[in-house]
C-alpha cells in the first residue's frame, strides 16, 4: 500500500491563498495568520510551512496573488492601467497598505512596475521621474481606497464607528456663519454619494498631474 500523503502534500497552494485572501477581505489583515488559514483546512499550522515559511511569506504571496488580478492588454494606456489597478485595490482594500513594500518582491509586481515605468518613459519623462512618478501613482491609488470618505483605517469595527460618529458630530456642530463652506460640504467628508464619481475624479486628477504637455 502506498504511503498516505502528508497534510502538506494534500494542501493546494492556490486554495490556501484563496482562503487567506477571503479572510483578509472579510476580516482585515490582522486576521490573516497561518493558524487561521490552517484552521479553515482542519490541519495544524505546521502543515502550511511547506508553502509559506512564516506569515511574512504568506503576505508576500497574497500581494502577488492580488497583483496577478491586474490583467492588461498591450494596447492599454496609463489611464487604463491605473483604472485596472484601482479596481483590484478596491476589491482587496486590506492588502492595499502593504502593497508598496511587497510588490517588487513578486513577479506580478515587477511586471506591473515595468509596464508603468515604460509608459511614463514613452511620455517623455526621465528615468528618475518615471520611477518616482510610478511610486507616487501607486501610493495615490492606495490613498484613494484607504482614505475614502466615510472610511477609518482601524481594524476594530466598533472603534471605526465611534471615530466616524465623532467626526460627524464635530462637523455637524459647526456654525454655518463661521464655517459656510465646510457646513455646506460636511456630508461629503463623511461618505460618498457617488463612489464611481469619486474614483473617476481621483484618476482624472492623477492623470493630469503627470502629463508632460
Amino acid at each position: 500500500m502506498a504511503p498516505r500523503p502528508t497534510a502538506s502534500d494534500r494542501l493546494d497552494r492556490d486554495e490556501l491563498l484563496s482562503t487567506a485572501l477571503a479572510i483578509a477581505d472579510s476580516d482585515g489583515l490582522d486576521a490573516v495568520t497561518l493558524r487561521r488559514v490552517a484552521t479553515e483546512f482542519h490541519v495544524t499550522p505546521m502543515a502550511l510551512y511547506w508553502h509559506f515559511k512564516d506569515k511574512d511569506a504568506l503576505l508576500d504571496a497574497l500581494v502577488e496573488r492580488m497583483l496577478a488580478e491586474v490583467t492588461l492588454d498591450d494596447s492599454d494606456d496609463l489611464r487604463s492601467v491605473m483604472t485596472t489597478m484601482l479596481g483590484v485595490l478596491r476589491a482587496h482594500p486590506a492588502l492595499a497598505e502593504i502593497t508598496p513594500l511587497r510588490s517588487m518582491r513578486t513577479e506580478a509586481g515587477l511586471a506591473l512596475a515595468e509596464r508603468v515605468v515604460g509608459l511614463l518613459r514613452a511620455e517623455g519623462h526621465s528615468p528618475v521621474a518615471a520611477a518616482q512618478l510610478s511610486i507616487f501613482l501607486l501610493n495615490a491609488l492606495i490613498g484613494l481606497v484607504v482614505q475614502q470618505p466615510g472610511e477609518v483605517a482601524v481594524p476594530d469595527p466598533a472603534q471605526r464607528g465611534a471615530l466616524l460618529a465623532a467626526k460627524r458630530a464635530r462637523l455637524k456642530s459647526l456654525p454655518p456663519e463661521a464655517w459656510p463652506h465646510l457646513t455646506e460640504t460636511a456630508d461629503f467628508f463623511l461618505g460618498l454619494p457617488d463612489e464611481e464619481e469619486y474614483y473617476d475624479r481621483g484618476l482624472t486628477l492623477l492623470r493630469r498631474a503627470i502629463r508632460t504637455d
